[in-house]
């Protein structure tokens, strides 16, 4: 708190005439409209390139039901769990390095933002190192606590071994496309991002079904389709002399904790759902979740991709010490991610017979029940919006611990109190209706704090 407190009182008190002149030059960020069109710039390309990962994650849901069938999703969604975890740890380097990152350059300090773009990437090559190793050297014991039962073992074991071994293949396209985003230059993630969808569906094809490799090959699939679009993009990254201290490691790690305590607190949800489901329903059961853990998935990817190209414009204005920019900044990214939301859900419930059918491949009992379990748990994409931009303004502007407040409550509070209160009453219909339940009531959360906090930043802009 001393140090930021330092770095307000000598921004604003800073007469020099280069920061003037990169004050002046970004003049135009400065207007609502002209921030609003900034944003929708920067979010465009980005949430087309999610809505790529998301289409590649549903064409590799479909090779996989169809090479390999319900074991197979079922095993994929036991996986996803730890895989989350990991990938919560990536994105917690990435989104405090994009944080510091992005308050250097609102401060004019370019040679600081390609230091701390280097730190970046060696906290988070050594991190997720480390992770995997772990990963590896306990896999079986790994699996089994996932919920695996001795049916499902060998494919979850198969998939991933594969992703947790080698892990950092699967999260680097996270980084370049952060950073790449951060240097100005957002429609390249759309072109990394359909170069991976077209590598991954080619990928998938050759290894699941012409070499029937079953979830292995989807695992190397995903992995190598990854690094292809990271390599597409790393030579748009601005990197330099490594910067920063034991303390901008730890600001990494502080200011991008909120965005790993979103991720973890959803793959623990997913974790306890697969427990819950493998003793009601069985694989079968598990397998239903997995189809609606896709669509969830195109619409937490395409709001990740908002809440990404959020960061550096919310934090440049907060490092100019624009009030009013940091509000049209959340107001727009509101207004875009309620049409995501809202647009998602309506094209779901039109056509969610054809699109659980193309996952069931003939399967009567899998297709009744993803059908009953995509009608109750989407609903929570008309207000999931709110809570998920909500825990991300709050990591732009450097208040992880509300970020994680909000996070905490609509990935597992809320969800376990109608998960554990209403599956005993009602039976599957419980579990299903437990996610909608919680966004509704962590909107009493998100609201006051989002409030709080901007009343606060506007105290601090005076």
């Amino acid at each position: 708190m001393i140090v930021k407190d330092i770095l307000r009182r000598k921004v604003a008190s800073s007469a020099s005439n280069s920061k003037q002149m990169v004050y002046h030059k970004n003049i135009k960020l400065r207007k609502p409209q002209g921030l609003s069109r900034q944003l929708l710039k920067y979010a465009l390309p980005s949430v087309v390139g999610m809505l790529i990962v998301g289409l590649q994650t549903i064409i590799d849901g479909l090779f996989v039901s169809q090479g390999v069938g319900t074991l197979g999703l079922a095993a994929v969604n036991i996986s996803m769990p730890l895989i989350n975890v990991m990938l919560s740890v990536a994105i917690m380097i990435i989104s405090g390095g994009i944080v510091i990152a992005g308050t250097a350059k609102g401060r004019g300090d370019h040679q600081l933002v390609r230091g701390y773009t280097t730190l970046t990437l060696i906290v988070l090559t050594s991190t997720i190192a480390l992770l995997s190793l772990l990963v590896g050297l306990n896999l079986q014991r790994v699996c089994y606590f996932l919920g695996a039962n001795d049916e499902v073992y060998p494919y979850v074991r198969n998939y991933l071994g594969i992703i947790g071994c080698a892990f950092i293949f699967y999260c680097i396209p996270n980084f370049t496309e952060a950073f790449t985003r951060l240097s100005g230059r957002p429609n390249w993630v759309f072109i990394s991002g359909t170069i991976c969808c077209v590598v991954n569906v080619v990928l998938d094809y050759l290894f699941v079904l012409k070499l029937k490799w079953g979830v292995s090959g989807a695992a190397i699939a995903t992995c190598a389709a990854n690094s292809t679009a990271a390599l597409v993009l790393l030579p748009k990254v601005a990197f330099g002399q490594l910067k920063g201290t034991w303390r901008e490691v730890w600001k990494i790690f502080y200011n991008g904790s909120s965005e790993m305590f979103t991720s973890v607190s959803a793959a623990v949800t997913t974790f306890i759902f697969n427990i819950v489901l493998m003793r009601e329903i069985g694989p079968t059961g598990v397998a239903a979740l997995t189809i609606v853990c896709y669509l969830n998935f195109i619409v937490n990817m395409s709001i990740f991709g908002l809440s990404q190209a959020l960061y550096p414009l919310m934090s440049y204005q907060r490092g100019a010490h624009n009030y009013r920019g940091v509000r049209t900044l959340l107001v727009a990214a509101l207004l875009y991610s309620a049409a995501i939301g809202i647009g998602v859900y309506c094209v779901v419930l039109i056509f969610k017979h054809p699109i659980v059918g193309a996952f069931a491949s003939g399967d009567m009992q899998l297709r009744a029940i993803a059908i009953t379990a995509t009608t109750y748990v989407t609903l929570h994409y008309l207000v999931s919006f709110v809570n998920i931009i909500g825990s991300s303004f709050h990591t732009a502007v450097e208040r992880p611990i509300e970020s994680a407040i909000i996070a905490l409550c609509r990935s597992i509070v809320f969800v376990l109190i109608p998960l554990f209160i209403l599956t005993p009453l009602i039976g599957d219909l419980g579990i299903w209706l437990s996610m909608p339940i919680a966004e509704v009531l962590s909107l009493c959360v998100s609201l006051p704090l989002m409030r709080h906090t901007l009343r606060r930043l506007r105290i601090e802009n005076h």
